[in-house]
């Protein structure tokens, strides 16, 4: 009785499978605003100024920043609860094999912090006036603090031989 629960509960990890799956889909969507980031930036180019391309330039990063991270948190947690990814294999990314739950962790805090900086700047040098660039510097000090928090606790971890 017993390892048929055991066999249960490791068989039902295959549940995540579509989870992780649907995540990767949702880089579609993130292309598909890319383009029309982009699209804007090639069709208008002439007309802005400095500012206006910094921005569109901005918010492209934010995209490759959220497409980055999706595709590691997905990579890292179907390797986590599904099933290992051989590695190394030719073209293969270095980290490959190397993201444990706590190198996420610290990458998953930083790439927010990154992400909650340049939605800072975009809001900044869009000139919004009130307390709106007050309030989101505020949230990106709680960020960036938090970042600093997790990987000094997983360094901490890591010092002392648990992982």
């Amino acid at each position: 009785m017993e390892r048929t629960i055991e066999d249960l509960l490791l068989g039902l990890r295959w549940l995540l499978l579509p989870l992780y799956l649907a995540l990767i889909g949702t880089l579609l969507a993130i292309y598909g605003i890319f383009g029309k980031e982009l699209w804007h930036l090639a069709a208008e180019f002439d007309s802005y100024d400095d500012i206006h391309i910094v921005l569109i330039v901005c918010a492209l990063l934010d995209l490759v920043l959220i497409a980055n991270l999706v595709v590691m948190v997905a990579v890292s947690s179907y390797e986590s609860f599904i099933s290992r990814i051989q590695a190394p294999r030719e073209g293969s990314p270095e980290w490959l094999g190397k993201l444990d739950s706590s190198n996420v962790k610290v990458k998953v805090a930083v790439s927010v912090s990154m992400i909650s900086m340049i939605h800072l700047l975009r809001v900044f040098l869009e000139d919004d006036p009130g307390h709106k660039v007050l309030i989101l510097a505020a949230v990106h000090v709680v960020f960036v603090l938090s970042a600093i928090g997790v990987a000094f606790v997983d360094r901490v971890h890591r010092t002392n031989g648990a992982h």
